[in-house]
């Protein structure tokens, strides 16, 4: 009786899942690629600036995987494998860039070094060199590379505290030199992980939006260009446009599905002291750099969101603070309105995860039947950029029958369409070790199947779905290309509004007042998720 209760309760959750995600992620999906095919806009492709979007799109993406890998992997080597003053607060400081929301940080970087930044300012007023103002390919790949390298640090740290130490002393005392250890042992080892990173970096870079939207007005790029087709409302060329960006990004993902392995030790990495003086000098001086380049762009916003912003353009440097900026934002109900919105839908967007990611990973950790199904589904969204996914629900919901372009409930729609996922993967590890005889336990003293779910299953989820909805919560706050496509003037979201209040230069310092309030509202569920899910992995 207690199994065939559990079959039950395992086709209930299969069902609900499938119906859910063929409605919000398969049903958009086939409704994108039926107005792609059939009304393919050739011209957007063959000329420019659609043929300029697509090859620059690529080699940037090509161009930040190198950089961010150089970066990254250089950084996670320093901390995995040294021990020397400033080690663990630069560990700590390597993950900053994920706090800064997309937009706030090319607003940052924008200041700091664009048109209107305060290092080109410095240098031509100062030091008497002017040209120096970063636009275009060359600060796109900037921001990109502060932004992206964490996914090599993160996965190549990960991968080398787990490389067998043994391996590479044998190498050495069979005498190799530390360069052919280093490429035949070692390298090895990290390939899954360095794959991995430049898998999430390829994708990330050819997604990205606010940086080419900011720096690249000369130098097109495809998420851009979809979103400047769709506002001149050419939805056909809008349409085969993103079936090219969705294409490249499923492209990446199956490249790196084909050539992933296991690999790696048993054996936890080894630090090593730095002994020299020479070493440890250079180690904490690269240490000091590293970490006052990570904090600049968090710095320079709540410095701007200080003073008065026509200062920024009379004074190299500021020198009168106010809190105008902050009193504007939360004393105007119409300027904290955008608060409210990206608030509610953020926490709409978080609950409606957990609502289909619990079940899903439920059944693709416990392999129940039909789990294939729902992992594919539920991972398509992952592999598929914003702005595919916003022109998928413009197209699929616009329509007399089943119309939600124009409403509040179309921009919630895609943020649960894009954490899904994220949710998804977490709730699957936490079930994964779950004990699937407590369930047949409960059915057995006479728990109902739903009796059982909710008060054995869901407690021991209780960390992991801490987690992933504040992950949820966090990601959504920040979220930018999907909001400025699908938003109504009745839910702007924050994101939208310092976008708005930037190119108006009236709204120039509440802009930055947002951008704050953004910042420390993203890095804030961003800590409290990591707290929670140190008690699950």
């Amino acid at each position: 009786m207690a199994r065939r209760d559990i079959r039950s309760l395992d086709r209930s959750l299969f069902v609900f899942c499938m119906a859910v995600l063929c409605l919000t992620v398969a049903y958009p999906a086939a409704r994108l690629l039926m107005v792609a095919v059939f009304g393919w806009a050739h011209e957007a492709i063959a000329h420019n600036p659609g043929r300029a979007a697509i090859i620059n799109t690529a080699v940037m993406s090509f161009a930040t995987v190198v950089t961010s890998g150089i970066v990254g992997s250089a950084l996670a080597f320093l901390l995995t494998r040294y021990t020397f003053p400033g080690r663990r607060i630069l560990a700590g400081l390597a993950y900053m860039p994920f706090t800064l929301p997309p937009l706030v940080g090319v607003l940052s970087f924008y200041y700091l070094v664009g048109l209107d930044g305060l290092l080109p300012r410095f240098c031509e007023q100062r030091l008497g060199i002017g040209g120096l103002a970063l636009r275009g390919p060359w600060a796109i790949l900037l921001v990109h590379t502060y932004s992206f390298y964490v996914y090599f640090y993160a996965m190549i740290g990960a991968a080398l505290e787990t490389v067998d130490v043994s391996q590479l002393e044998a190498a050495r005392t069979l005498g190799a030199g530390r360069c052919r250890v280093f490429f035949r042992v070692m390298m090895p080892m990290l390939k899954p992980a360095l794959l991995g990173a430049a898998l999430l970096t390829f994708m990330s870079s050819g997604a990205s939006f606010s940086a080419p939207y900011i720096f690249g007005n000369r130098y097109p790029m495809l998420s851009v260009e979809i979103f400047h087709e769709r506002t001149q409302f050419n939805d056909a060329r809008a349409a085969t446009l993103t079936a090219v960006l969705a294409a490249l990004s499923l492209l990446g993902v199956l490249v790196f599905r084909s050539r992933r392995r296991a690999a790696g030790g048993a054996s936890k990495g080894v630090r090593v002291p730095l002994r020299s003086r020479a070493g440890r000098a250079a180690a904490t001086v690269t240490a000091a750099l590293c970490m006052a380049v990570i904090l600049m762009p968090h710095l320079a916003i709540l410095w701007l969101s200080l003073v008065d912003h026509r200062a920024w353009h009379t004074e190299l440097v500021p020198t009168a603070f106010t809190w105008a900026n902050y009193r504007e934002i939360f004393t105007s109900a119409q300027d904290f309105a955008p608060i409210r919105n990206s608030l509610w839908m953020s926490a709409l967007a978080a609950g409606a995860c957990l609502l289909v990611a619990l079940p899903a990973g439920y059944l693709i950790g416990r392999g129940r039947p039909g789990a294939a199904w729902v992992n594919l589904l539920v991972m398509i969204p992952w592999a598929l950029p914003g702005t595919v996914t916003a022109m998928n629900l413009i197209l699929a919901f616009n329509h007399p029958r089943l119309s939600l372009v124009g409403t509040v409930w179309l921009l919630p729609l895609a943020y649960f369409i894009r954490n899904v996922p994220l949710l998804t993967r977490i709730s699957t590890a936490a079930v994964e070790p779950f004990d699937a005889t407590l369930l047949e336990a409960g059915q057995t003293l006479g728990g109902s199947r739903w009796f059982c779910f909710r008060h054995i299953v869901l407690p021991l989820l209780a960390p992991a779905i801490a987690a992933g909805a504040a992950l949820v919560f966090a990601t959504c706050l920040g979220e930018f290309v999907a909001s400025i496509l699908l938003y109504a003037p009745r839910n702007i979201p924050i994101a939208v509004q310092i976008d708005t209040m930037r190119r108006g230069a009236a709204g120039l310092g509440p802009a930055f007042a947002y951008s704050v309030l953004l910042m420390v509202l993203v890095a804030g569920t961003f800590v409290l998720s990591r707290r929670f899910t140190s008690r699950v992995f």
